[in-house]
């Protein structure tokens, strides 16, 4: 869980980072686009001013041709028609700009040049005509040329006019008015003689435009075809009695949008870049961080595994050596009495009991490897929840009673046939209520109940088992870590109480392998309650369910007598007391030191054959699981099928299921109990 929290932070950091070079970047692309943007407007704004003076200096240039009628007219000349198309001739450009040249009393034409194109403006009053009277007035007032146009020409096409007023007595204007020396320009050719055309092949988009004096409206008197001229700027052009503005821009804007794409991609390119590399940065420490934490992880385990280690040795030393303690103690209190049956007695039954302490404390410790190793499974089978109160009814009962304590069984099962693994739900409650009974003084009372809740599925319940007492109860410290191996109740009232501090961790571990839930309930000095609570599936009902219904211990050894045993073991105490039951139980037995003189000895009892073989496991030589399949391989088939009742230390399921695999018929886990040797050679017998 903390590692995909670290892992979010670092993609939350990534995005973050890439979110603010984006934004970085971003800005830093938009400002060197501004940048480049202006430098654009400086050199338009540039191209613009130098258009201006071209157009001004152009028309002065033409004013100089208009100025020669103006000056002989106020110098008291009169000009006559053959003068005029004399001197006009001579005014002329070669360049076509001038397309003719009018001669206007009172702003009357009367005459122009060349007559045979310009005939048609012969008669027009500027001071009447709507398209020229505001710049006619204009210059007659102001007493300086005037620009008119560009509009169709009486005449034809389209032209400007340059409208130079003409005094006779420039003292005083309005009395002595003559009226102008007009030249006609052809617009378009004098635009192309200014440069204006290659303005737009160069990229450029631009408007020349005045207010009318009159109207106030914008009048565009020249303009590029492409007329987007939303981003333009202005750069002013004087002329007498006007000013023009000059508009202009590139023709793709100042930032064209190949340059805010390319824009746009480089900075998320380079913040994808700067993200990723921070993310490969970041993950390394990650992975560095990680990887320590492991490290540190694995040292503190192992610190762990070697403290445990070394609390497990000197707890399991304290808890070998008290049993063991006894054994000797008492056999050599037996050593030394053997004259006096009663003490010898006593003494043996001490031993007797240390030693079950000594074999229940190994089982425990072996259990506990399994769970923790994995090895142990559950073995899920038909079984009926209703003898499990009878079974602890009667391995308790008596027991209990002879310490004063009532041991009530509670059942409330609608289905008490039901699969699962009875085995170690038998080892669960055992344990707990062993420790109910060890910690409930005398006069107390136990409660063991088995109840059915809710139905979860069609065929399966929550069923929940219940053990409680009205002991001495676990302080609140010790019940939070009840289930840690070897830990153990401290104070007065558990002094002198034995215990391995292995069975609360047993219980939790079967507890969870069987997918349970185990709660605890408990105060000091009033008692403790556990709850298990399992969901099981109901057993067929036609089916036979497995009851438990304890151990029968029968002693009687009559119907045994004469059977034809060999006993197979290698160590050679075992053996003896091996033997000594056996023969106890009436049978003639043989024995052998290992599993190669086992098959040897079947071979070679075709007279009396083995009617049973007691077979140890691990041997030299040839172990158990060998022995018994060269056995079964034997050409003789009465001697291949003679029964073998595996008699080992090896006491868990998986030996079993092993022992079953290699051909014997029955297991018997060591130290071996005179019942539970009988019981098993019953069952291989029948």
């Amino acid at each position: 869980m903390k590692e995909h929290k670290l892992y979010r932070k670092i993609r939350s950091r990534t995005v973050l980072v890439f979110f603010v070079c984006l934004i970085g970047i971003g800005g830093a692309a938009y400002h060197i686009c501004q940048l480049s943007a202006q430098t654009q407007k400086e050199q338009a704004r540039y191209t613009a001013r130098a258009a201006s003076r071209r157009i001004e200096a152009q028309i002065n240039k033409y004013l100089v041709v208009a100025d020669i009628l103006k000056k002989l007219v106020e110098d008291g000349y009169e000009i006559g028609p053959d003068e005029f198309q004399n001197m006009s001739k001579f005014m002329m450009d070669d360049g076509g700009v001038i397309e003719g040249i009018e001669y206007a009393p009172d702003g009357i034409v009367e005459e122009v040049y060349p007559e045979e194109t310009n005939r048609a403006a012969i008669g027009l009053n500027f001071f009447e005509n709507p398209e020229r009277k505001e710049e006619a007035g204009l210059a007659k007032s102001s007493g300086q040329y005037t620009i008119a146009g560009p509009f169709e020409l009486a005449q034809g096409g389209t032209g400007a006019l340059i409208l130079d007023p003409i005094y006779l007595d420039r003292e005083n204007r309005d009395e002595s008015f003559w009226g102008f020396s007009v030249l006609v320009l052809n617009w378009n050719t004098f635009l192309e003689e200014v440069g204006l055309d290659k303005m737009e092949s160069s990229g450029y988009h631009y408007r020349i435009w005045h207010t009318s004096p009159n109207t106030g409206e914008k009048v565009i008197i020249a303009k590029c075809e492409d007329m987007e001229m939303d981003q333009a700027i202005q750069v002013i052009c004087t002329v007498p009695n006007d000013t023009w503005y000059f508009e202009i821009q590139v023709g793709e804007g100042w930032i064209t949008s190949g340059q805010k794409f390319l824009a746009g991609l480089c900075t998320i390119i380079i913040s994808i870049i700067i993200a990723f590399g921070y993310w490969q940065y970041a993950f390394v420490q990650y992975q560095k961080k990680i990887h320590n934490e492991e490290l540190e992880k694995a040292a503190k385990k192992a610190r762990s595994a070697n403290e445990a280690k070394t609390r497990f040795l000197f707890n399991m030393s304290h808890d070998i050596r008290t049993p063991m303690n006894a054994i000797l103690g008492f056999t050599e209190i037996a050593e030394k009495n053997v004259d006096n049956p009663d003490i010898v007695k006593d003494s043996l039954g001490k031993v007797k009991v240390a030693g079950k302490e000594l074999l229940d404390l190994i089982n425990e410790v072996l259990n506990i490897s399994r769970i923790e190793s994995g090895t142990l499974k559950p073995v899920m089978e038909q079984a009926d929840l209703g003898d499990l109160g009878r079974t602890m009814g009667l391995l308790f009962e008596q027991s209990m009673a002879d310490k004063g304590i009532r041991l009530d069984i509670e059942n409330d099962l609608r289905d008490c046939k039901v699969v699962c693994d009875m085995k170690h739900m038998r080892e669960i409650c055992v344990n707990l209520l062993a420790n109910a009974q060890k910690f409930t003084p005398e006069g107390g009372h136990v409660l063991f109940s088995v109840s059915q809740k809710e139905r979860v599925e069609e065929k399966s319940s929550v069923y929940e088992i219940r053990i409680c007492d009205n002991g001495i109860g676990m302080s609140e410290k010790f019940q939070r870590k009840q289930f840690e191996l070897f830990e153990r109740e401290e104070g007065e009232e558990v002094a002198g109480i034995e215990g391995t501090g292995l069975g609360l961790p047993i219980v939790k571990r079967l507890v969870d392998m069987l997918d349970g839930e185990i709660t605890c309930h408990s105060k000091k000095g009033e008692g403790t309650s556990y709850t298990l609570r399992f969901v099981l599936e109901e057993a067929e009902k036609e089916d036979t369910c497995t009851q438990d219904s304890g151990i029968e211990t029968d002693r009687a050894s009559a119907e045994f007598e004469g059977i034809h045993a060999l006993l197979v073991e290698d160590n050679e105490l075992n053996r003896e007391i091996a033997l000594y039951m056996l023969q106890e139980m009436k049978f003639r037995t043989d024995t052998a030191e290992n599993g190669a003189r086992a098959v040897e000895k079947v071979k070679a009892s075709l007279e009396d054959p083995y009617d049973i073989i007691f077979m140890d496991v691990q041997m030299p030589v040839m172990n158990g699981y060998e022995a018994t399949r060269a056995i079964r391989n034997l050409e003789n088939h009465s001697l291949a099928e003679v029964p073998v009742v595996a008699m080992t230390a090896n006491a868990f399921e998986e030996d079993k299921r092993n022992a079953a695999a290699a051909g014997m018929n029955g297991h018997i886990a060591k130290p071996v109990e005179i019942q539970k040797l009988v019981e098993a050679v019953r069952q291989v017998l029948q």
